[in-house]
């Protein structure tokens, strides 16, 4: 018999692409196709279907809907069906199951996994109604043989054994020995057999030998507490076909009220099983890679820790970060990161060991439990063999791509006994990592926690610092690399903490900017200086170009164009006054986005200058495409230009590159004349550094320009 698979797929291409994966399975199987889901509806009122494959998102009902709809019909309530949603639709698989679907496939669906669950589903559901084909045929020939019986002897069958005969549910009746005593044609149509054959049958003897010990042990507790066994569950396996009943045995009574054996009743649930198990595995699952998640990430921890203290062995939970994610987001889209995604979630599976856990806890997050450890040498090769097999390169639409990862290790239970208290240390271990260059794994430690608990108290200082106004400017010159002229300053910013002093960014910055703060004092900075230097030309010091470090943060999260530009009109200066300096690394994560907003900048005026050139990915592309006008090579190759002749050829092809390219040069972090007469001659344009002038308060600004412009008039009248 044909085995008929009606697809219902608003898109053509879908249809055909589905009706060919049936043609796939084999001849015994077709197919039926609609573009329309009313249409579908009635051909199905008419006909008859082994299983529907039906897309979630069609523009005149939606999946869950035409489920519903098929499930009122009568002919079509236990029709296995299969929705096609897509990868992140959680909320629609669980409107599709509320309908009664039994299964699902993502999109694009590949043909190897619509066969495979396809398969599965026509072959339980075959089983199944054929079991109660079988029944009904025994009870019809049953029923025949009654009627040739001698017509004095009352009827072989009661009405009510007929009832009992015809309901899709397995019933016997055995004695305290096992020996059947009665079944039902449900019952035995299991074993292939008529209700008279099982009689007398030992059903120890039917049954496999799991299931025969199972029933006898529970027959045994029925028989000697004369009290039910109610609501169990019980797999068998007919023909290779495994189906799953909802079980309840119970004492069977004679006419005095004596327990003379047991009666069992079992309710085919395959079908509700599966859609409930489908249902737990959404609750527990990403969606996107399919691999466990945070809820039961929290669960396994748990039952990981327990086990430690009980066998007195230590387990290890690793928090696993993508380095540079969201460069691929942001530069190839987020179906790529998908992708990949689920290529790092397929490579931790296959590289984690039998014991051992991976979990997709969020973004691009992931959490292993190492289930069985044997001191850090073995978590250190683990974690080398995990990174390892990230680095690999992936193939991306046709595009080779790799990617690193940091790891943070806390020890199970050494390091905590609590699953938030663990998942919180290796996560400070991660960012150690992170830290320390990336693509690497670090263990927790206790000091990491005291650095936690003094940047949480950090933040809270830096909170109340804003509202009470303990931010202060700083401004460091720069000066013409030949002449020594002053031609800019760079703002920097100073807290004035009220106990500790005047603080450097180093010892707050990092804070600011994983609290979120820094989003606030970015805001501030560029107020404060338009407004200084408005202030200052009012009193007639006409200060020069000031440059502006502006964080990825603020690109990310504000419209760093739109807040300089109203700054700039509302203390009317002239946007030449303003540099907006920053770094290769924001260039890469952000690049549409930055080229935008820093092409509109230059447009009215604002100088852009990459910040410490030379230290991050130095992309010729970007230095081609963007409209900086400045590069400031970073202080690391000035320190060691007397003795590097590597470093001196460097400097000197930086400002060849950036002279072609109608750039200006700075260097920042000169501090002795060798340094600077290296320098002059290198070809750099601009110098900035302790030798020049070190970091000046705002008062003294004034008195700086007055001073240097009367050097100026001596040495031109000399």
């Amino acid at each position: 018999m044909t085995m008929r698979v009606l697809i219902v797929d608003d898109r053509p291409t879908n249809l055909r692409i589905y009706a060919q994966f049936v043609t796939i399975m084999g001849e015994k199987y077709s197919s039926v196709t609609f573009a329309d889901p009313v249409e579908a509806l009635a051909w199905l009122r008419q006909n008859k279907a082994e299983l529907l494959v039906v897309d979630y998102r069609m523009p005149q009902m939606n999946g869950a809907e035409f489920i519903k709809k098929v499930r009122a019909m009568s002919n079509c309530s236990d029709v296995p069906a299969i929705v096609i949603t897509a990868h992140q639709d959680r909320e629609c698989r669980l409107a599709a199951l509320d309908a009664g679907a039994t299964d699902f496939l993502q999109s694009p669906v590949s043909h190897v996994e619509f066969c495979k669950r396809a398969m599965s589903l026509l072959t339980k559901n075959e089983k199944s109604v054929n079991l109660r084909k079988r029944a009904s045929e025994i009870e019809r020939k049953h029923a025949a043989l009654a009627e040739t019986v001698d017509q004095d002897v009352p009827a072989s069958k009661s009405m009510l054994e007929q009832i009992i005969d015809t309901i899709p549910i397995m019933i016997n009746a055995t004695d305290r020995a096992g020996q059947c005593l009665f079944t039902n044609a449900y019952q035995s149509a299991l074993f292939d057999k008529t209700p008279d054959q099982m009689v007398g049958e030992n059903f120890s003897e039917l049954l496999g030998p799991e299931l025969a010990a199972n029933s006898e042990r529970r027959n045994n507790i029925v028989l000697k507490s004369e009290q039910p066994i109610p609501h169990y569950e019980e797999k068998f396996t007919s023909d290779g076909v495994e189906l799953i009943f909802h079980c309840n045995k119970s004492p069977l009574l004679n006419h005095k009220g004596e327990t003379i054996g047991v009666l069992t009743t079992a309710v085919d649930i395959t079908a509700r099983k599966f859609a409930e198990e489908h249902r737990t595995h959404l609750a527990l699952h990403d969606m996107l890679t399919g691999l466990p998640n945070r809820a039961l990430l929290a669960e396994k921890v748990r039952k990981a820790i327990d086990n430690c203290k009980k066998t007195g062995q230590e387990a290890a939970l690793l928090l696993l970060d993508l380095d540079r994610f969201k460069v691929i987001n942001d530069t190839r889209g987020h179906h790529s990161g998908d992708t990949l995604l689920r290529e790092v979630a397929d490579r931790l599976i296959e590289i984690i060991g039998p014991d051992d856990f991976a979990a997709r806890i969020g973004g691009d997050e992931f959490a292993i439990i190492l289930g069985k450890v044997d001191g850090a040498d073995s978590i250190n090769s683990r974690c080398t063999k995990i990174l390892k097999a990230i680095n690999q390169p992936y193939s991306i639409s046709g595009v080779e791509q790799v990617i690193g990862a940091s790891i943070g290790v806390s020890l199970i239970p050494t390091d905590g006994s609590e699953y938030e208290e663990l998942l919180r240390l290796a996560d400070l271990a991660m960012y150690d990592a992170k830290a320390n260059g990336r693509n690497c794994h670090r263990f927790f430690s206790e000091g990491m926690n005291q650095i936690a608990q003094a940047d949480a108290a950090l933040e809270i200082e830096l909170r109340d610092a804003i509202n009470q106004n303990q931010f202060v400017l700083e401004y460091q010159p720069i000066v013409n690399a030949k002449t020594l002229n002053y031609v800019g300053l760079e703002a920097l910013i100073r807290w004035e903490h009220p106990t500790r002093g005047r603080l450097l960014p180093i010892q707050f910055i990092r804070v600011a900017e994983d609290s979120g703060i820094m989003d606030g004092l970015g805001k501030w900075v560029i107020a404060e200086v338009c407004r200084q230097i408005r202030q200052f030309a009012d009193e007639g010091v006409d200060l020069p170009r000031v440059a502006i470090n502006v964080s990825p943060r603020q690109f990310q999260n504000q419209n760093v164009c739109e807040e300089i530009l109203k700054n700039i009109d509302k203390n009317n200066i002239d946007p030449s006054k303003i540099v907006v300096e920053i770094t290769e690394e924001l260039l890469l994560d952000n690049n549409d986005h930055v080229r935008q907003t820093l092409n509109r900048l230059r447009k009215t005026g604002v100088g852009i200058s990459i910040d410490d050139f030379g230290t991050g990915y130095s992309s010729l592309q970007y230095l081609r495409d963007l409209p900086a006008n400045c590069l400031k090579i970073d202080r690391t190759f000035i320190s060691r230009i007397e003795h590097s002749a590597a470093d001196r050829a460097i400097i000197g092809t930086i400002s060849h590159l950036a002279h072609a390219l109608d750039m200006r040069v700075i260097a920042e972090g000169v501090e002795n004349d060798a340094q600077l007469e290296l320098l002059q001659v290198s070809g750099v344009d601009e110098i900035q550094g302790f030798k020049i002038a070190r970091p000046q308060r705002v008062e003294d600004l004034p008195k700086l320009f007055l001073a240097h412009k009367r050097q100026s008039s001596c040495a031109a009248e000399g």
